[in-house]
C-alpha cells in the first residue's frame, strides 16, 4: 500500500528531524569528534602481504583522497627486491561505474583468487542487504569476464582447476542461504548445476575451502544443530556432496582436512565445551563409507576449557581455546604426542585466528598448509591490532603488520591501563568485566577523586564472545577521562558453553541481571556513578539495553543502541518475518506457554511503562537484514 508506505516514511523523517534538533547543541562536539576519528586513521594503511605460488605478493591498501581500497600486487625479485606495484582491482572505479555510482550504499564484500592466481571473483553489495553481485576479472589482462552472478551469498569458492565456481543463493523472502550451485566459467548462468538444497527453514548454509585445498566444505547450521557436507575440489562432472556426520538434534560440528587423508572434526556431541576427533577422508571415486564409525579422539572434552576453533597444517594441529575468559593457542605436533602453548604478555587481550583483512586471510589460507607458520591477529584494549606470524617450531613471533594510529598527539599505550574485574551476580555468579582508562587522568586503579564518566558495553547472545579489542574512536572517550567497560555476561561463551546456556531460552533474564550487577559494581566501587554511566548495545545487545532500562532505569544517565531487537514477543510469534524460525532455538518459541511468560516478562517493547528513563539515542536501519526498521521505530513511539 503506497499510501501507508508514504505515511511511514514521513513518520521516519519526522523522527530524524526531531533527533537533529535535539542534538543541535552538540554539533560543534560532533564535528570535533569526527575530525578526531578521521585524524587517527592511517590514510595509507596497508594490509599484511601474502605471497602466492605465482610469485606475486598480494595486499590491499587505502590511499589519501580515495574512499575505497586498492588491491595491489608486486613481484619479488631475488636481485632487485620488490618490483613495481600493480593495482589489479580499484574499488573506487567500481563505485563510480554506471551501475553503482548512484547507489546509497557500496561495499566490496569478498574477493577470491583462482588457484592459478589468474582470475579473481569479487562481490559487490549496492543496497546494504548483504546480497552480492559477483564479477570475474582476468588479473593479467585486466578484462572483465562475461560471467556474472546476481543476489548471491558472500561465500564463493573456485574448484582446484579454477574452471568451476561454487556459490550459494538466498531465499528471497528470508535472505537465508539455502542452495549450492556450480557455475562453469564461460557458460550461461541458466545452465548452472544445483548440487544441494537445504529445505529446512531452520538451517542456513555457509561454505569455505579446506586449508589444504582438497575439499569444498559446506556447513548447514541452525542455532544448536549443524551438519557438514564436502565436495572434492578437483571433481569434474561427478561433483556430489557427501556428509561427514549426519545431523543430530543438539549436535554441532565443523571439519577441516589434513592433506585429503583425514577429516579433523570439532563437535559438541555429548559434551558442552567441544572435543576433537579425526576420521579417514574418502577418496574421490570411493564408495560411501560410515565416517563416524572410524573416528578416533584427538582431544577429549574438558569441563573448563572451550575449544573454539582449530587449524591444520601438514605437521601441526593448532587449537584455539578459551578458559576463564582468556583465549589460548595450543600447538600440537602431529608426528609426536607433544604440544606447547603460545605465550602472551598481557592478561587482557584478544586473538583472531587469521589476518584482520578478509582478502589477506583468504590468501593466507591458500599458502600456509605446508608451512610451520601460524598467522593470527593480536589486540587488546591498549594494543592496536597486530598480525603475527608465529613459527611453530622455533616458537618465535614475527609481527608482519601493525595497525598505525595517525594524528597528534602520538598514541602511547603506556598512557592507558586495562584491568579485569569481577562483579557478583544476584545468584552469586562472578561476572567478568574488562575495563580501560587513561591512567594519567584517572589514576592507576581506575578510581579518581570523583566518579568518572563511563561507557558500559555488552552483547550477551548467541554464544558470541565480547572480546577486548583496540579501537581508535574509543580514544576520544578515554582522552576525556572516560572509563570504557565490557561486561562479559551470560548468553555469550566468554566463560565456555555453559556460560552461554545460562543466558538463553528460559534463562535469558540472567543476561540482564548480569548487566545490572556489573553496573552496580562499577558504581559501588567508585569507578563511576549513575549520573555518569552510559550503556551501549546493538542488535541482540539492543534487546539487552531495552530490558535493562525497563528494569533499572535509575542506574544509567544515557542509553545508546543500534538496530535493537526489542519486540521479542511479536517477532518470535510471526514466522513470516525473516529468521524467526531460526531464532527460536536462541530465544524460544513463545507459542509455548512457559517461554511466552518469560519472554513477556523481559520483552523491551511489552514492558515500557511510565517511569523516568535515561536519555536515549536509538538508531535503526531501513535495509538491515536481521532487525526490521519498524522494531526500533515503534519502540521509540511507545517510549514517547
Amino acid at each position: 500500500n503506497n499510501y501507508l508506505r508514504q505515511l511511514v516514511l514521513k513518520y521516519i523523517e519526522d523522527e530524524n528531524q526531531y533527533a537533529i534538533a535535539a542534538l543541535r547543541h552538540t554539533e560543534p562536539l560532533q564535528k570535533l569528534l569526527y575530525n578526531e576519528f578521521v585524524s587517527r586513521l592511517d590514510a595509507d594503511e596497508e594490509s599484511a602481504r601474502v605471497t602466492l605460488p605465482d610469485g606475486w605478493s598480494y595486499y590491499s591498501k587505502s590511499q589519501v583522497g580515495l574512499e575505497y581500497r586498492l588491491h595491489c600486487r608486486t613481484r619479488l625479485s631475488m636481485t632487485a627486491g620488490m618490483g613495481e606495484e600493480q593495482v589489479y582491482l580499484d574499488e573506487n572505479e567500481i563505485a563510480q561505474s554506471p551501475e553503482f555510482k548512484d547507489s546509497t550504499y557500496f561495499r566490496v564484500g569478498f574477493l577470491r583468487h583462482s588457484p592459478d592466481c589468474r582470475i579473481i571473483a569479487y562481490g559487490v553489495d549496492g543496497l546494504g542487504n548483504e546480497q552480492f553481485t559477483t564479477f570475474f576479472k582476468d588479473v593479467e589482462t585486466g578484462d572483465l569476464l562475461p560471467d556474472r552472478l546476481s543476489n548471491i551469498y558472500e561465500n564463493l569458492e573456485f574448484s582446484s582447476c579454477g574452471r568451476f565456481i561454487y556459490y550459494l543463493t538466498l531465499v528471497p523472502e528470508t535472505e537465508r542461504a539455502y542452495r549450492l550451485y556450480r557455475h562453469v566459467l564461460g557458460t550461461a548462468v541458466e545452465l548452472d548445476q544445483l548440487l544441494y538444497e537445504e529445505t529446512d527453514e531452520m538451517f542456513c548454509l555457509t561454505m569455505t575451502k579446506s586449508g589444504d585445498g582438497k575439499f569444498i566444505m559446506m556447513n548447514s547450521a541452525a542455532q544448536v544443530t549443524s551438519e557438514t557436507l564436502f565436495l572434492h575440489a578437483d571433481a569434474e562432472d561427478d561433483a556430489q556432496p557427501g556428509v561427514i556426520m549426519p545431523r543430530k538434534e543438539g549436535v554441532t560440528y565443523s571439519a577441516e582436512s589434513h592433506d585429503g587423508e583425514y577429516f579433523f572434526v570439532l563437535t559438541n556431541e555429548n559434551s558442552k565445551n567441544n572435543w576433537l576427533f579425526r576420521t579417514p577422508a574418502p577418496k574421490r571415486h570411493s564408495p560411501p563409507v560410515d565416517l563416524v564409525a572410524n573416528r578416533e579422539t584427538v582431544i577429549p572434552h574438558r569441563d573448563f576449557v572451550l575449544i573454539e576453533d582449530f587449524q591444520v597444517r601438514r605437521r601441526h594441529l593448532v587449537v584455539f581455546e578459551r578458559s576463564n575468559c582468556h583465549q589460548n593457542v595450543r600447538v600440537i605436533e602431529l608426528a609426536a604426542p607433544q604440544y606447547h602453548y603460545v605465550s602472551f604478555s598481557e592478561t587482557v587481550y584478544s586473538l583472531l585466528p587469521e589476518s584482520i583483512n578478509e582478502e589477506a586471510s583468504n590468501l593466507s589460507k591458500m599458502t600456509l598448509f605446508d608451512t610451520n607458520v601460524l598467522r593470527f591477529t593480536y589486540s587488546s584494549l591498549v594494543q592496536p591490532r597486530q598480525v603475527i606470524d608465529y613459527n611453530m617450531d622455533t616458537r618465535e613471533s614475527l609481527t608482519v603488520h601493525t595497525e598505525q594510529i595517525a594524528g597528534t598527539p602520538i598514541y602511547d599505550a603506556n598512557n592507558y591501563k586495562q584491568l579485569r574485574l569481577f562483579s557478583t551476580g544476584i545468584d552469586g555468579t562472578a561476572v567478568p568485566m574488562s575495563i580501560v582508562f587513561r591512567k594519567d587522568l584517572i589514576g592507576q586503579g581506575g578510581k579518581g577523586l570523583d566518579a568518572n564518566p563511563c561507557l558500559l558495553y555488552t552483547y550477551g547472545a548467541y554464544g558470541s564472545c565480547t572480546d577486548p579489542v583496540f579501537s581508535t574512536q574509543r580514544l576520544s572517550l578515554l582522552d576525556r577521562g572516560f572509563i570504557y567497560a565490557i561486561a562479559h555476561v551470560r548468553g555469550g561463551s566468554d566463560m565456555g558453553m555453559g556460560w552461554y546456556e545460562e543466558g538463553k531460552l528460559g534463562k535469558k533474564p540472567n543476561t540482564f541481571l548480569d548487566v545490572i550487577s556489573c553496573a552496580e559494581y562499577l558504581i559501588k566501587e567508585g569507578y563511576t556513578s549513575a549520573e555518569k554511566l552510559a550503556i551501549y548495545g546493538r542488535s541482540a545487545g539492543g534487546l539487552m539495553i531495552g530490558a535493562v532500562v525497563n528494569m533499572r532505569p535509575d542506574l544509567f544517565k544515557t542509553a545508546l543502541t543500534e538496530v535493537p531487537f526489542v519486540d521479542a514477543v511479536n517477532t518470535m510469534l510471526d514466522s513470516s518475518i525473516p529468521w524467526t524460525a531460526f531464532e527460536w532455538e536462541e530465544w524460544g518459541n513463545p507459542a509455548k506457554p512457559e517461554i511466552y511468560q518469560i519472554m513477556k516478562h523481559y520483552c523491551p517493547y511489552s514492558n515500557v511503562r511510565p517511569q523516568k528513563y535515561p536519555n536515549m539515542l536509538v538508531l535503526g536501519g531501513m535495509n538491515d537484514p536481521r532487525v526490521a526498521f519498524f522494531e526500533p521505530l515503534k519502540w521509540v513511539a511507545k517510549l514517547r
